[in-house]
């Protein structure tokens, strides 16, 4: 049971890191990216990052305190992450179907841009 215990954990806390670690990610490019809609799609992926990071913390939380007010918050916390889930990947679906109308009115506005420059 220790064993169980231990590897629950250490996939959890190796959980947290790595979706902390893809939340900075996809936040920098959001930040660097130039264009609105991709920039929104960066940021709802970096929000279901973002919720999956809440939703282990609440797991995490209820496997190694287990008093009372430790279920209540890792409860809150589930509850939260998977809302944050959810709703970003709703958003990243409608950014993700709007990309390529982006991409064409982006391609155009770059070759009125070299047509003018000439």
């Amino acid at each position: 049971m220790e064993m169980l215990y231990q590897i629950s954990v250490s996939v959890l806390v190796t959980l947290l890191l790595a979706s902390l670690f893809m939340f900075l990610l996809f936040k920098v490019r959001q930040i660097r990216s130039r264009r609105d809609v991709q920039s929104a799609h960066f940021n709802s992926i970096s929000r279901i990052w973002l919720g999956l990071l809440i939703l282990a913390f609440g797991l995490n939380t209820i496997i190694q305190f287990h008093t009372a007010v430790s279920y209540i918050i890792g409860a809150l916390f589930i509850i939260l992450g998977a809302y944050n889930i959810w709703h970003f990947n709703a958003a990243r679906k409608y950014f993700k179907g709007n990309l390529p109308i982006e991409e064409e009115a982006w391609e155009e506005f770059e070759r009125k841009q070299r047509q003018s420059g000439k």
